[in-house]
């Protein structure tokens, strides 16, 4: 059983369709990417998977779970399934050590002591353990996606979203932020990953999904997407943006 299965997923907001029956599933330890233009429904996707967005149609399954019933539990699912945003999200008057232990506390139950632990080991993980005391203003973005990325990894969820994590990050920063990803994947973290970094999607990821119009449109190994796409829409989008290195 995949550990997230998208079945027939829509969106509407009033009488736009942002998600037009989206099917797509990420099977444990799979690194999957998800690419393609922007408005074309991926980050919508993302937030429906946590419920960050309540789906119009269709199912979803975490980890064997329906997060569609209207009998989930909310707090349990967000252990479950991981996110890391585009704009960090760290709460600003919180040390790097109190933003990643504060779930830890809070959603379960953690004595501070065990919380602390689990937080410095977090950050040890992304290469900011010696930046435990650190406030988000003192950290470059890319220490600070290193924080978001930490405060996810803590909770050990089945599998963690990505909704484009280097968008807001200067050139020179994006890289530590993949490497973190490259070493989370080698972990066998289950990651599914919303991205405009065409490089680190044909190296690293198992499978690539092109998005467009609120559907999948392709989906096949790194190597099948990037140097032999079946669709026009893939082979357009491609031969516009691909050449894009990271």
């Amino acid at each position: 059983m995949p550990i997230l299965e998208i079945s027939g997923l829509r969106k509407s907001y009033g009488s736009t369709e942002v998600l037009r029956g989206v099917d797509l599933h990420v099977n444990a330890g799979e690194l999957v990417c998800v690419i393609g233009p922007s408005g074309s429904g991926k980050s919508t996707m993302l937030r429906c998977c946590n419920l960050l967005e309540t789906p119009s149609g269709g199912r979803i399954f975490a980890n064997g779970h329906d997060v569609t019933s209207a009998m989930v539990d909310i707090n349990r699912l967000r252990q479950d399934i991981g996110m890391v945003f585009q704009q960090f999200n760290l709460y600003p008057h919180l040390t790097a050590l109190d933003n990643v232990s504060l779930a830890l506390r809070k959603v379960q139950r953690r004595t501070n002591a065990e919380a602390e632990a689990l937080a410095q080991a977090a950050l040890e993980q992304v290469g900011l353990g010696a930046k435990a005391r650190s406030f988000p203003a003192e950290l470059s973005g890319g220490q600070q996606q290193r924080v978001g990325i930490a405060r996810a990894v803590a909770l050990k969820p089945h599998v963690i979203l990505f909704d484009e994590p280097t968008s807001a990050l200067d050139p020179e920063l994006v890289e530590d932020v993949l490497n973190v990803m490259r070493d989370l994947r080698q972990r066998g973290m289950t990651m599914l990953v919303v991205t405009h970094e065409m490089a680190f999607a044909h190296a690293a990821a198992d499978r690539v999904v092109f998005m467009d119009g609120g559907v999948v449109v392709e989906q096949g190994t790194a190597a099948d997407v990037f140097e032999n796409p079946r669709e026009t829409r893939t082979q357009s989008f491609l031969a516009r943006y691909g050449s894009r290195r990271s």
